[in-house]
């Protein structure tokens, strides 16, 4: 059961994947991260840890090629991500616009955690 804040934030993820400004699954994700054309990095709280290392190695040799940190949020489940964006479960989504991400992080920011 999701809140009425987390509904909210996974329409609007899934309104950024219509716009084509979300990618997902994991060579998408990881050519996007490493090519420094992502804006923020949304990683499902119930993927492994083993996943989570790999996909923030990801983003670190992204921001080592641009020298701009990618915003990193733990957020939902697997199953919601995949869901919000019409696909099975995704343990990663990154947007790649910078509005997109902006209005995001806005919305993301209370549920914010180390990750």
């Amino acid at each position: 059961m999701t809140s009425d804040g987390e509904e909210k934030i996974l329409r609007f993820i899934g309104l950024a994947a219509r716009a084509g400004q979300a990618v997902s699954g994991s060579g998408a994700c990881e050519e996007t991260l490493k090519n420094g054309k992502a804006h923020l990095l949304i990683v499902a709280k119930d993927i492994s840890r083993n996943s989570m290392d790999k996909i923030l190695d990801w983003a670190s040799a992204g921001n080592r090629k641009t020298g701009k940190a990618i915003n990193c949020f733990s957020f939902s489940t697997a199953e919601s991500l995949g869901y919000a964006i019409g696909k099975s479960n995704r343990a990663a989504i990154v947007i790649t616009d910078e509005g997109f991400a902006r209005k995001l992080e806005e919305m993301l920011e209370g549920y914010k955690e180390d990750i």
